[in-house]
């Protein structure tokens, strides 16, 4: 089964509408998604922390930094 792909603008008018208050299973019913999938877009979105420069940081930004991290070579030849 191949998986959906969604825009990430339409990915954000889901968070955007989660965060005003609607709720994962009406926004999942409405758009007929699975409400795991609105929750993780949701999760991915959350903001974690800052940057050394003080900029918001999602959990997917910093999932993708950890794993650029991970693939540094620390000791080259």
């Amino acid at each position: 089964m191949n998986a959906k792909r969604y825009s990430t603008e339409f990915k954000s008018s889901i968070v955007t509408l989660y965060n005003e208050g609607r709720s994962a299973n009406s926004l999942a019913n409405e758009y007929h998604l699975a409400v795991q999938t609105v929750t993780g877009w949701v999760k991915k979105a959350q903001i974690i922390g800052t940057d050394v420069t003080g900029k918001p940081v999602t959990r997917a930004q910093f999932n993708a930094m950890q794993k650029e991290v991970a693939n540094i070579d620390f000791n080259p030849p």
